[in-house]
């Protein structure tokens, strides 16, 4: 059987913009498999282990939004006064399939909460609560309709593909979040920040995978020319893009 495109979400409704945004960019729909986050009381190591190979031999991965991860990933305890909403069970499948991803080499694009869990992963950490930790911190979380731009991107860096292709059409993104990559993990590219300084999109570093995380939602934003060809591009990554 031809290898699919994974997407992990929190749950069936969440998944219906992100199925929608592929559809868009052309995936056919029998090449797409939802991953909800159940146990039903499996072994963890052996539901580790097979959530790993999964990943690892996968067309693609896509890490949606979601809620929080906790904090112990990566090194602390929950901040006093912070407002998180945890669902470990999701941050464990997130965690298992990078695993996988990583090691058989399998594209990965990681969105908003994606992109938290992703650094996490390869070794970085996050703002917990950006009105807390970070002073001055400007608009990441507008609550209008889903395609409005929170904010442009005031940095980018044009030297990878990536960033210049944000550099050429940057109208603005719908970022929606209270959390942000704090530390890069090693091995990634910064590649955009928002005007307060706050990290919105990165790229692994190497040539040996394709891994790129962006803060905001691409997909409420597939009318956008340069929104849709991130996915496009991501589906050639994966070589599951429709003739």
């Amino acid at each position: 059987m031809t290898a699919r495109v994974l997407l992990c979400v929190e749950n069936e409704r969440k998944s219906v913009e992100y199925r929608e945004a592929l559809r868009v960019a052309r995936l056919p729909e029998e090449r797409l498999r939802v991953l909800i986050p159940r146990t039903n009381g499996a072994d963890p190591e052996r539901l580790a282990a097979e959530r790993s190979r999964l990943a690892a031999s996968a067309a693609g991965l896509v890490l949606a939004g979601g809620p929080d991860i906790h904090p112990r990933h990566f090194g602390e305890e929950p901040l006093e006064g912070a407002t998180l909403r945890i669902n470990e069970a999701l941050d464990a499948l997130e965690l298992d399939l990078l695993a996988g991803a990583q090691a058989g080499r399998t594209p990965v694009l990681a969105i908003c909460k994606g992109m938290q869990t992703a650094n996490v992963y390869l070794g970085g950490d996050l703002y917990q609560d950006l009105p807390i930790q970070f002073p001055g911190v400007g608009e990441h979380a507008f609550r209008g309709a889903l395609d409005h731009p929170a904010h442009r991107l005031e940095r980018i860096d044009a030297q990878s593909p990536f960033g210049e292709s944000l550099a050429r059409h940057d109208d603005g993104v719908n970022s929606r979040h209270h959390q942000a990559v704090r530390k890069p993990a090693p091995g990634l590219r910064e590649v955009a920040w928002a005007p307060d300084g706050v990290l919105e999109a990165f790229e692994w570093a190497g040539d040996e995978w394709w891994l790129k995380g962006v803060q905001w939602h691409p997909e409420n934003l597939t009318a956008m020319p340069y929104q849709l060809e991130l996915w496009r591009l991501f589906l050639r990554q994966s070589e599951a893009l429709e003739a």
